[in-house]
């Protein structure tokens, strides 16, 4: 029977790309590596790597072996979590993701009361966009997930926020657009927009609009918006997005309101699928209720 250190030994060459830097970050000898390594794909039956001189290159199964290897690990460590309530006090890991929203401060605000009153309790924080949530929720490893509306919700649990977040296209300072106080259609359809590739949400667009989406000038779709900020700045293409995300305008962008937009809605969802630990339950009342006091 596989042990999962052996999944611990595969994942971290898959993530260094050599024997020699995982063995060192692992703190095992490269010759226990690599014979675990040719153990496992002589167990599964097929190479999970391409030996090159200065790397090590999943081969397709390896990349398949590599999300599989992570979700079982997650539920390994769910598990784990599961049983080691004591005394009531909480313990465990609380793996959150989190969509580029003004929801974000409320994270946050939850995360340090919760803190507060079950120090033991860890977090991992992913930003993701709701695709990726949604994804990573079905696959067990994430266990909870702050998305914007509209999303699929047949398949989670779902806390609808009372916080709402606004429709921004962002623009350089220095272009031509930045005195504007809104953006109105006719702008917007000069824009070279970059905007979500969610396709629910393009569909909330294309309403809020009256008009398809592909109707605009859309150059390119992200999951994230951080790294179209640079094209911004170059007025390169502009992102259509929650404005909220940005605790405040950097020095040479402006976040301009869509006009007529109705607010962004948001949710905390959670699967249907599997058992919350009691640690996430208590979170999900706890964040509830900032919500609701807020």
């Amino acid at each position: 029977m596989m042990e999962t250190r052996v999944l611990h030994y595969f994942l971290k060459i898959a993530q260094t790309g050599t024997i020699s830097q995982a063995a060192r970050e692992l703190h095992v000898t490269q010759p226990t590596l690599s014979r675990q390594l040719r153990t496992l794909e002589a167990e599964l039956g097929t190479p999970l790597f391409i030996r090159k001189q200065h790397a090590m290159v999943l081969t397709p199964a390896g990349s398949q072996y590599q999300s599989s290897a992570r979700q079982i690990l997650a539920m390994v460590d769910r598990a784990k979590q599961g049983v080691q309530q004591s005394n009531d006090d909480l313990v465990g890991t609380i793996a959150i993701g989190c969509i580029e929203a003004n929801a974000a401060k409320l994270m946050a605000a939850a995360i340090t009361q919760f803190h507060h009153q079950h120090p033991a309790v860890k977090f991992e924080l992913y930003d993701l966009d709701s695709t990726d949530i949604n994804e990573r929720l079905d696959q067990g490893l994430i266990d909870l997930g702050l998305v914007l509306k509209p999303n699929e919700t047949e398949k989670y649990h779902r806390y609808n926020l009372n916080l709402e977040d606004r429709w921004d296209v962002v623009v350089a300072r220095a272009s031509q657009f930045a005195q504007q106080t809104d953006v109105r259609l006719a702008m917007l359809k000069k824009l070279p927009l970059l905007v979500t590739r969610n396709t629910l949400v393009q569909s909330e667009l294309s309403e809020i609009l009256g008009l398809p989406v592909d109707h605009l000038n859309i150059v390119g779709t992200q999951n994230l918006v951080t790294t179209s900020l640079y094209l911004a700045q170059q007025g390169v293409a502009f992102p259509l997005c929650a404005g909220g995300a940005f605790i405040q305008d950097t020095a040479d962008l402006k976040f301009i309101p869509l006009h007529g937009a109705r607010p962004i809605k948001q949710q905390l969802i959670w699967s249907k699928q599997r058992a919350t630990t009691d640690a996430v339950t208590e979170f999900i009342r706890v964040f509830e209720a900032i919500d609701q006091h807020d």
